[in-house]
Parts: structure tokens; C-alpha cells; sequence
């Protein structure tokens, strides 16, 4: 079975390379699928822990990841229904009015 690192004395390039074509492809593509799905949970466990509710910068911030890789957990999330808009914004980092998040009770309970 083949590891995510290179042997002692190989690159990471050369051991990628030599899993065959489109190997490194699959393994990235399982790896960013495996980090989005982990978001996601801690995305919402976060939101369960503060039922006011939190802007997307701001789960981004209790989390310490990127605005960038949280944004879209947030919409997806949303469009899932398993969270909801509070009606409050308040102002992110740059300025913009932002959305307040929360978990809807429903999800709770499962």
C-alpha cells in the first residue's frame, strides 16, 4: 500500500510520480474531501456551542482557519438546512456586513 510520504532518500515529487498517472490527483482529490467533511463538523459543533450565533470570519477565527476555507463550508452548510440566519449582521474584518449563523434546533436534537 502505497503512504502519503516519501521513503528515506526519495522526494515527494519522485514518490508521487511513481504511483502512475493520475494517483496523486485521486489522493489530493480523497484528502481536500476528507478536510471539507471535517469542517463541516466542527463548523457546526461550533455553532452548537455559541446559539447566539457566529459570522463566518468569526467561526473562522475560533477555529483558526483560513475565511477562505470556511466561507464555503458555511453555504454549504446552509443549503444542507442545517444551519440558519439569525436576521443580525454585524461587521467582518473587511468591513462588509456579514450574516450571524446558527444551528437550527432540529439538528440539535439529532
Amino acid at each position: 500500500m502505497a503512504t502519503d510520504f516519501p521513503s528515506p532518500g526519495e522526494s515527494r515529487v519522485t514518490a508521487v510520480a511513481s504511483r502512475g498517472p493520475g494517483a496523486d490527483r485521486r489522493r489530493v482529490t480523497r484528502t481536500q474531501s476528507c478536510r471539507i467533511e471535517r469542517l463541516r463538523r466542527v463548523v457546526l459543533d461550533v455553532l452548537a456551542a455559541q446559539p447566539a450565533g457566529l459570522t463566518a470570519d468569526e467561526i473562522a477565527a475560533a477555529l483558526d482557519e483560513s475565511v477562505l476555507a470556511i466561507r464555503p463550508r458555511v453555504s454549504e452548510l446552509f443549503h444542507a438546512g442545517l444551519i440558519e440566519k439569525t436576521g443580525e449582521r454585524r461587521r467582518n474584518q473587511s468591513g462588509l456586513s456579514a450574516h450571524v449563523w446558527k444551528k437550527l434546533a432540529a439538528v440539535e436534537a439529532s
